[in-house]
């Protein structure tokens, strides 16, 4: 699956959205495509039933420095370390979701596995290897959590 760059343009209202703006974005599956919608703040009125995911962002202003991440390596090697920690399962898979969107990982499903539990079934691009992941949606208080782990990999 690969997520569209933002548009900078309201869905609702065809108005460009300004830097330092709030606005929302929706992943829709139609058509076999994956399609992004950006809505400005004031325009959300929450996901459409058909998500595939939606998050709150804020239109970067372009004097702004760019924010840079730990390299793909660095990443990679945090993704294996988390698969030995399970009480980590949450950010193992925002981590893969992190992956998926910088294209080291190509979505390849969900699926439910003997025991009932929803996994997400990613192809390593790189490693040729394909990973199952739980699906462990972190709530509000832990992915806050999560966040701030996954942000001290950030470099200047």
């Amino acid at each position: 699956m690969e997520i569209p760059r933002p548009s900078r343009i309201c869905s609702a209202t065809n108005r460009e959205l300004q830097p330092g703006e709030v606005f929302f974005s929706v992943l829709i599956e139609e058509k076999d495509e994956v399609k992004r919608l950006d809505y400005a703040a004031e325009n959300w009125k929450g996901p459409p039933p058909e998500f595939l995911g939606w998050w709150k962002t804020t239109v970067p202003d372009s004097n702004d420095k760019k924010v840079r991440i730990a390299p793909n390596d660095i990443l990679l090697n945090l993704f294996e370390q988390l698969s030995l920690q399970p009480e980590n399962a949450d950010m193992r898979y925002v981590l893969a979701l992190l992956l998926i969107r910088r294209r080291l990982f190509r979505y390849e499903r969900e699926e439910e596995n003997e025991k009932g539990q929803k996994m997400l079934i990613v192809y390593a691009i790189k490693e040729n290897a394909t990973y199952e992941i739980p699906v462990a949606l972190p709530d509000r208080k832990r992915l806050e959590e999560v966040q701030q782990q996954l942000s001290l990999l950030i470099v200047n």
